[in-house]
């Protein structure tokens, strides 16, 4: 019985080692939701994550004028390899939002009555 020349073996056991990686990776994506009522259509911005999340860019600055309804922050699909070319140096981000709805005041009413009784 023949033996596979040791080189070939170790190729073997690099690319399971590397497919294994692979196949562990997962996606990163962070949620937030504050429940408030969704005020509109979602919208989108891009920014990084430096230094392997040392610093971040200002991912999210919406102009809400009530706040925040929903926010996901996630990698898009080509973060990944991004992330791996640059060394972990760079991971771009892409944020999702939903401004949150305005809820208006009721009115005062005219006369606040008494809660306790006049001495």
């Amino acid at each position: 019985m023949r033996h596979p020349p040791e080189g070939a073996m170790s190729m073997a056991r690099l690319m399971t080692c590397l497919l294994l990686l692979l196949s562990l990776s997962g996606c990163f994506r962070m949620s937030l939701r504050s429940g408030a009522p969704r005020g509109g259509a979602p919208a989108e911005q891009s920014g990084v994550s430096l230094v392997a999340g040392l610093t971040t860019s200002n991912v999210v600055t919406p102009e809400c004028q009530h706040g925040l309804s929903r926010v996901d922050v996630y990698w898009p699909w080509w973060g990944p390899v991004a992330f791996v070319a640059t060394l972990g140096i760079v991971a771009p981000l892409r944020t999702e939002y939903v401004c949150a709805e305005g809820v208006q005041a009721a009115p005062l009413p005219d006369e606040v009555p008494e809660s306790h009784p006049a001495l």
